[in-house]
């Protein structure tokens, strides 16, 4: 199988005063069609927030800069979990979950998420988060 490897930019799949959020869809890197999974770049601004979304497939964030909070709904949950993330931390999130993010801070907080693509649509922004 060849496989191109060229690395690719981000685009942005939406945006605004709170924060934006950037992706690799599969029709641009065929490596990530070939592995079944997707990428995305959630970057929130001073005290931005992404709004509860639920996920229709499983996906891991990784937190690569600043901190906050991450709101997370599991299915069979009566409860809501919040839980404070920061730089270096790992979500892993499992079908069907809902989950919102809240940056509190002064600075960016930006996180990159992996979800893998079996149920999910390839490029909708709104199974990211």
């Amino acid at each position: 199988m060849d496989v191109d490897l060229t690395p690719r930019l981000s685009k942005r799949s939406y945006g605004g005063d709170g924060g934006e959020y950037y992706t690799w869809c599969s029709e641009e890197l065929p490596m990530l069609r070939a592995a079944s999974i997707g990428a995305g770049k959630l970057a929130l601004g001073k005290r931005g927030m992404a709004l509860p979304s639920y996920s229709d497939s499983a996906k891991v964030a990784y937190v690569l800069q600043g901190s906050g909070t991450c709101g997370i709904v599991l299915p069979e949950a009566t409860k809501e979990k919040v839980i404070a993330i920061k730089k270096g931390d790992a979500v892993a999130l499992p079908f069907g979950v809902v989950t919102w993010w809240f940056n509190p801070g002064d600075s960016a907080k930006v996180a990159y998420v992996l979800q893998g693509m079996s149920q999910a649509r390839p490029c909708g922004p709104s199974t990211w988060l």
